[in-house]
């Protein structure tokens, strides 16, 4: 690699990083200020908060990185013109094929790298942010039961509850359970406490009465008590066995070989054969997606002051870009055997780029 291209990968590097960095920031951010009101109101740990923004990110990074390439190029090209660099290196001899190929070479390193987070770290972290937030509704479900409203905890627990206090008090409650389905009971409560152990949250119930249906004898049994201790703790680990894994959250395997004896996999093949293009196809995006923003860069006049009109035209085919694979995308989902429609957006920005850079190569 030449110097100069050394010179030109060197900042579309810093550019992208900063870029980067600077987005999730804003992300984790605007995460953080909702997560730290859980937190202090209904008692959340805070280590919690941190798993879940970053769980978060390795699914998000992947779709970001080719706005952000594109933004890295649109920034360091703009100003190589300004500071007439490009036309040094121009005038040096330099072709735009030299120019562009720098683009290509960092492009081609951030799909490797996006290829390594669709392919395993994406799915991974979106288990595992399942996973937590199962965990979380499991421990602390209790803390998040809300007034005036049927509060559904798992499978088991329905709760209605119609007036919550400052100092944690409940008031006037109902609880249905369903965890023995041949004898289903009702929990009525006059009042109640939230009690937080090692093993979980806990509901204490005082001044009220457990009423049980028994399905054979068809006979309605009234228990009336003092004080009762209620659990919601289940193993996480069984409960997350039984929850249906979504395409975003399975392995290439799973995605070529999904069960079809379920009947939520046979309802979601083609969202399955759409996730498994798209896992190479979004890596694809960066570098394709650059080729075209730079060869459509270095089409544009050049004028020594500050162009708003072409910055804004770049700017806009950017958008433009993303919103095409957004929408090809959610198509090939929704549609069935449409899942190549992935491939429109990468198609669409080579043929046009290639076009464009015919056009600059014989204009020369």
């Amino acid at each position: 690699m030449k110097l100069i291209e050394k010179y030109i990968v060197k900042q579309l590097f810093l550019n992208s990083m900063l870029i980067l960095l600077l987005i999730l920031s804003i992300f984790s951010l605007s995460k953080s200020v909702q997560l730290i009101e859980i937190s202090l109101n209904k008692g959340l740990p805070f280590i919690y908060l941190i798993r879940l923004i970053i769980f978060s990110l390795p699914s998000v990074i992947p779709f970001l990185l080719p706005i952000i390439f594109c933004l890295s190029i649109f920034f360091t090209y703009t100003r190589m013109r300004t500071d007439r660099e490009l036309i040094i290196i121009e005038g040096s001899g330099g072709s735009k094929n030299f120019v562009i190929k720098p683009v290509i070479i960092f492009g081609l390193a951030l799909s490797c790298i996006s290829l390594i987070f669709t392919l395993y770290l994406s799915p991974k972290s979106n288990q595992n942010f399942r996973f937590l937030i199962n965990t979380i509704k499991n421990d602390y479900s209790s803390s998040f039961l809300q007034e005036g409203i049927f509060n559904t905890i798992g499978k088991d627990f329905t709760i209605f509850l119609k007036q919550r206090l400052n100092d944690g008090e409940l008031r006037n409650i109902f609880i249905h359970d369903t965890r023995d389905t041949n004898k289903p009971n009702t929990l009525i409560s006059k009042e109640g406490y939230v009690i937080k152990t090692a093993e979980g949250n806990k509901i204490l119930l005082k001044n009220g009465s457990q009423q049980f249906l028994s399905q054979e004898k068809k006979k309605l049994s009234i228990l009336y008590f003092d004080e009762y201790l209620l659990s919601f703790q289940t193993d996480s680990n069984s409960v997350y066995s039984r929850i249906w894994k979504t395409p975003s959250e399975r392995t290439i395997g799973e995605l070529r070989e999904p069960n079809l004896k379920n009947k939520d996999d046979v309802k979601n093949l083609q969202a399955f054969k759409a996730e498994l293009i798209q896992r190479f196809v979004l890596p694809l995006n960066i570098v394709c997606f650059g080729f075209l923003v730079v060869t459509f860069l270095l089409a544009q006049d050049f004028i020594r002051d500050e162009n708003m009109k072409t910055n804004f035209k770049i700017l806009g085919l950017i958008i433009v870009l993303k919103l095409i694979y957004i929408l090809f995308s959610s198509v090939a989902v929704k549609h069935n055997n449409l899942e190549l429609l992935n491939f429109v957006p990468i198609s669409f920005s080579l043929i046009i780029g290639l076009k464009i850079l015919y056009k600059l190569n014989r204009n020369l």
